[in-house]
This record gives C-alpha cells, sequence and structure tokens, in this order.
C-alpha cells in the first residue's frame, strides 16, 4: 500500500495529530453528522384561556416550518437552509446551526388544537393554543350479567 502512514514512534504519533487538529480547523461541519443536532429554544406559557408556545426560528422560512399537535403534544420541525454564498466562505468560527429541526413539547393543559392560531414575526414563531373546555364527566349505565360456570 502507497498510501499507508508508518510511525516510528511518539514524535511521528505527535506530529500526524497535529497535522490531523490542523486540518480539522478548516474543514466544515458534515451536514449529515450535524443535521438533528440543534432545537430552536423554546417558552411554553399559559394563561387562564389559552397556552402560548414561542419559538426562535431567526433564519428558518415559514415554509419549511411544520406544526402538529398529538397527544396533547405540540410538534414543531422544519429545516434552516445554509445561505447559498456559505460555501465559498473560509469561516473563522461557525455557530450557526443548519439543517433539520424537530421539537417534541408537551402542553401544560388539554388544547382545542382545531382552534390553535400561529404567527411568525421577526424570528419569533408563537403559536397560541385555546384550552379545551372540561366537558363534564358522562354518567354512563352498565348492564352487569351473570354466567353459571361451566361444569
Amino acid at each position: 500500500m502507497e498510501d499507508e502512514v508508518r510511525l516510528a514512534g511518539p514524535d511521528d504519533i505527535q506530529r500526524e495529530v497535529e497535522r490531523f487538529f490542523e486540518h480539522l480547523g478548516r474543514w466544515k461541519r458534515p451536514v449529515f453528522f450535524f443535521e438533528k443536532a440543534w432545537q430552536p429554544l423554546c417558552d411554553v406559557s399559559e394563561t387562564q384561556d389559552e397556552v402560548i408556545v414561542v419559538i426562535e426560528l431567526a433564519g428558518v422560512e415559514p415554509s419549511n416550518v411544520n406544526i402538529a399537535i398529538e397527544d396533547n403534544r405540540l410538534a414543531i420541525g422544519g429545516i434552516r437552509r445554509e445561505p447559498p454564498t456559505a460555501a465559498r466562505r473560509l469561516y473563522h468560527r461557525m455557530e450557526i446551526s443548519y439543517g433539520t429541526f424537530e421539537r417534541r413539547l408537551p402542553l401544560p393543559s388539554r388544547v382545542d388544537a382545531a382552534a390553535a392560531k400561529a404567527n411568525y414575526a421577526d424570528g419569533f414563531l408563537e403559536v397560541r393554543l385555546p384550552k379545551a373546555t372540561k366537558e363534564p364527566p358522562k354518567e354512563v349505565e352498565i348492564d352487569v350479567t351473570t354466567r353459571k360456570p361451566a361444569e
């Protein structure tokens, strides 16, 4: 093998490790590894009438956001795409996460999912979920039958 690296001693190992980390600083994060590595920050609060969820989604197009309510959980997912110019830049610091995201937030009260409203402005998505009206417990009559044991 022509590409095989043979290390003769500790100095060779140290040199290879230093070379690795030197190149690591120049590489861009591989998107496939970090795709679901970020979760947008959120606040969940409630009033007497509604549950309010605010999610920080700066740089995310509203058309790239999906919202659903399942089992009294708010599911929010989507994607923040890198700007097209990002590939041509030499980064000195890269702290903004890109790729897909997903949050599943338990809601503190039962909500009326059909009446939910969402508004996206200034990089924040606000979801307002009216609380479900409490239904009085239903009284159900249950017939009790008896069977004779089989002999």
